[in-house]
């Protein structure tokens, strides 16, 4: 206590009786132990004080926290119950665009075009083997692919290398159907064969 050892405490309270006598030294020593005990109880309550105002603020804090997260959270699972609910709407009605993935910022818009708008092989030697077709390809009920509507699919300029090689595979797959005996143009069975 005070950096004051036993025995300059016990010569402090010889000196004390000797100056202050021993009837009011038993009414100081009441006093100041008193004095001392209030000082405790102050510094004790105001201790507990601070320390409930922290745990507050943290719990405050915690709180905080725990909402933003809660509603990221809440946040997120709506946002894959509508992908979800999309995705099932759009495979519901047959569109191929099911498949590709949303745009995202790093991702340009006209980068996540459908596919559907790019000429494919198939697409185009269907739409040359039947020029005739205005309508979407028809498809057998087992057929899980893409439907295309070949009235939408650009055919490249005559003389380009991509309208040979369409012709010839459009040759190929005519003289194939012919030697497995199908009667089926490309065009009425979805393009497969």
């Amino acid at each position: 206590m005070f950096g004051i050892g036993s025995t300059e405490l016990l010569v402090i309270l010889v000196v004390a009786l000797v100056v202050l006598g021993p009837k009011s030294l038993a009414t100081i020593s009441r006093s100041l132990g008193k004095a001392m005990g209030e000082f405790r109880r102050v510094s004790t309550d105001f201790q507990r004080t601070l320390n409930a105002e922290a745990a507050q603020e943290e719990e405050e804090a915690r709180r905080k926290k725990a909402a933003e997260k809660a509603a990221k959270v809440a946040a997120e699972a709506e946002a894959a119950k509508a992908a979800k609910a999309d995705r099932l709407e759009r495979s519901a009605s047959g569109e191929t665009a099911a498949t590709e993935p949303a745009p995202t910022p790093e991702t340009p818009v006209a980068d996540a075009a459908p596919s559907t708008a790019a000429p494919r092989p198939e697409a185009a030697a269907e739409a040359a083997a039947s020029p005739a077709s205005s309508g979407p390809s028809a498809s057998s009920p087992a057929d899980d692919g893409p439907t295309i509507d070949v009235s939408t699919v650009p055919s490249p300029p005559a003389d380009s290398p991509l309208a040979a090689a369409l012709a010839k595979t459009r040759a190929e797959a005519e003289a194939v159907a012919q030697q497995n005996g199908e009667a089926a143009p490309a065009a009425e069975n979805g393009g497969k064969a």
